[in-house]
């Protein structure tokens, strides 16, 4: 029996759907080919192989023959290693951030805690926009429809709207946001340069801080990651 709790839990790590099912099963299976594992994730053959290229560019999986191709997931706990590597990356940069600006100014910073009040913590961020919105995601944390609406409403009113997220976005993201594709562990939002925003990717929990200093430092952060991330092809 599939552990469908499992599956669920990787999509908080940046995992689409697919791509989180297709590692359950090559951790099951061992080295297999895109065939056998879309028979025992029980997806769509056709969605297998983005599924494990997704997979393998995140590092979680790795290709071990050519012909017929067949893929190998990585050591659960090699993963985890590089998960938990990127997210001390993450907070480490933030906690930098912290100790610049918001010891003096803690009434700034806020936690919110539930799905429901993130969106809308978030939705009306990007309802205040009015110059520029920096948004660094996976798939997962964007594919919602009320975050989708306003960043095409944002761009309607001459907002400039930038985006890094995996490949799975390009085709979510409306007409007017400039992407670039790379691996996002996390949802990071910066507004008008002044409001920062940092949370998990199912909006389960989530940070902001309303300070012209510290969204400085953050926005140093994310243009960083902005040059290092690729243009889509």
């Amino acid at each position: 029996m599939r552990d469908h709790a499992i599956e669920e839990d990787l999509r908080a790590f940046g995992l689409s759907s697919y791509e989180a099912k297709s590692y359950v099963s090559l951790v099951s299976l061992g080295p297999s080919e895109p065939k056998k594992v879309a028979k025992d994730a029980r997806i769509p053959y056709t969605s297998v192989y983005p599924a494990l290229e997704g997979l393998e560019e995140k590092g979680w999986i790795e290709e071990v023959l050519a012909k017929p191709v067949t893929y190998r997931a990585k050591r659960p706990g090699t993963v985890k290693a590089m998960v938990t590597s990127r997210l001390e990356d993450v907070f480490a940069s933030l906690e930098k951030v912290y100790r610049a600006d918001a010891l003096q100014t803690a009434e700034l910073v806020y936690t919110i805690k539930g799905s429901e009040k993130v969106l809308l913590k978030i939705y009306e961020l990007l309802r205040e926009a009015k110059e520029s919105i920096i948004l660094i995601a996976p798939a997962m944390g964007i594919e919602d429809a009320g975050i989708m609406q306003l960043l095409a409403d944002a761009v309607e009113r001459g907002v400039k709207v930038r985006a890094i997220s995996d490949e799975g976005a390009l085709g979510l993201l409306p007409a007017g946001v400039e992407i670039r594709t790379g691996s996002q562990i996390a949802f990071d939002m910066l507004v008008d340069g002044k409001v920062a925003l940092i949370g998990l990717p199912d909006h389960s929990a989530c940070g902001w801080i309303d300070s012209q200093a510290v969204a400085s430092h953050f926005r140093q952060f994310i243009e960083l990651l902005w040059t290092a991330s690729s243009p889509p092809i």
